[in-house]
């Protein structure tokens, strides 16, 4: 069945809005707006076409669309990394911007898309495609590249990095979250074999990656990581089975199950679990501080675009303040926040060895969860913007209106760390009073 009621028009975005154009501020150098704008060309040229696929099938309730989808994930993951913009690891030499800054610039986008001045029309991203991109270029291939053998990236970096093979990391557990200290599954090594026994969850590309890094406790002890060939879902004794999630409907979230799966013990990464984990987190934290800023971008752009064509009690939407001022506040927080995640972006690529600071760590943190904030309350105010017809596919698939809800909890972030180290770089400033409060205490 299909859930479009044609009596509703739908929202054409008849143009961009400077403020919400990252190729119109002044804060991208001429390398990056260069950079940026050949991935929007990429988008609309190559993708676009996938993506609107994609949202095609959401609307289709009574027929199976899970094995189509996957197929289409999967292609798209192909073109990125044909064209570089899977994984950023191996191909400095190809672009004159940094790293990470591209990594950060290639989330925002493919989230956010773009009015395109060539088709004068807005070419849309998708939340979901980015966080396949994440699982399988970032979070996989980075800690690969940081601790795999010369053999190991042969055998299982290459083929993702440079190919497209779909990959994921597999971290959080049912019990434990995303609370490393309390990871269960376990890495038994007996002679030439680790044996892997355990569950996990909220794994992006679970039910299609070729290749896994798994963390676990090795005999019970001390964290380590192994890389798992599943031999394209044919692994002996491994089960992977999709989670459906209220919005993400094109990242196929999954749960894993290793049931005494035995792999060579020549897959296992060198060195301790928690660094090899910890290690791309910071840059984890700003791509996703990316994604959220890009589809808060795409939200405001609906809202701002139906306050002015929906009208109400003779008067359209944006003539009333509580419709316009909420959207006006939110891009000039989500303007400061882009400053910040490029500025941090550059710094990493500068200094690589900020990677391991706890201090960047912490203000990658306090970024990401402001962002995924901003994020949730742009969505909020969309759906409040649209009304009834938030309620209905045919206006929320193509907006992706419930993605943030799926990222507004960071992993635990936003509550573990609510009022804790990592928020406090982006709280209020405080009053002189507060200050001269303050420093009679920090003096005894």
């Amino acid at each position: 069945m299909d859930t479009r009621l044609r009596d509703f028009e739908e929202i054409r975005i008849q143009k961009y809005v400077p403020e919400l154009d990252l190729l119109a501020n002044p804060l991208l150098t001429p390398q990056e707006k260069e950079f940026l704008s050949d991935f929007y060309d990429f988008l609309e040229r190559d993708l676009d076409k996938d993506l609107k696929m994609l949202e095609e099938l959401d609307y289709f309730v009574e027929e199976p669309t899970q094995e189509k989808k996957k197929e289409i994930v999967i292609k798209i993951l192909k073109k990125l990394a044909d064209n570089g913009y899977y994984s950023t690891i191996l191909n400095d030499e190809d672009f004159e911007v940094g790293r990470i800054t591209r990594n950060v610039l290639i989330a925002y986008a493919l989230c956010g898309g773009r009015w395109s001045e060539s088709s004068e029309r807005y070419v849309a991203g998708n939340y979901s495609v980015e966080m396949g991109r994440l699982a399988g270029g970032t979070l996989y291939c980075n800690p690969v590249n940081y601790r795999a053998t010369e053999q190991q990236k042969e055998r299982f970096l290459y083929p993702v990095a440079k190919d497209g093979a779909p990959a994921s990391s597999a971290m959080t557990e049912f019990n434990a979250g995303s609370d490393i200290s309390r990871m269960e599954l376990n890495i038994q090594l007996k002679d030439d074999k680790a044996i892997l026994k355990g569950k996990k969850v909220f794994i992006t590309n679970g039910m299609f990656a070729d290749y896994i890094i798994v963390y676990g406790r090795i005999n019970n002890g001390p964290l380590g990581a192994i890389i798992v060939d599943t031999e394209h879902q044919q692994l002996r004794d491994f089960k992977s089975a999709r989670i459906r999630t209220y919005g993400m409907t094109d990242a196929f979230v999954c749960r894993l199950n290793f049931d005494r799966v035995e792999q060579p013990i020549e897959n296992m990464l060198h060195g301790n679990g928690l660094d090899i984990a910890f290690h791309q987190l910071t840059e984890e934290r700003l791509v996703i501080s990316a994604e959220a800023l890009g589809d808060a971008m795409k939200k405001l752009l609906y809202s701002h675009t139906y306050a002015l064509h929906r009208r109400q009690f003779e008067r359209r939407l944006h003539e009333y303040q509580v419709i316009r001022f909420p959207i006006s506040k939110n891009i000039r927080e989500m303007n400061l926040l882009v400053s910040t995640l490029i500025n941090y972006a550059r710094e990493l690529d500068r200094r690589p060895e900020l990677a391991n600071s706890k201090l960047m760590a912490a203000q990658a943190m306090g970024l990401k969860i402001s962002s995924t904030e901003l994020g949730f309350e742009s969505a909020i105010h969309c759906f409040r913007t649209m009304g009834g017809r938030g309620f209905i596919r045919q206006y929320s698939n193509p907006i992706g209106l419930l993605d943030p809800y799926c990222m507004i909890h960071g992993g635990g972030s936003n509550y573990v760390l609510e009022d804790s180290e990592s928020r406090r770089y982006f709280k209020y400033k405080p009053t002189r009073r507060e200050i001269e409060d303050i420093i009679p205490r920090i003096d005894l």
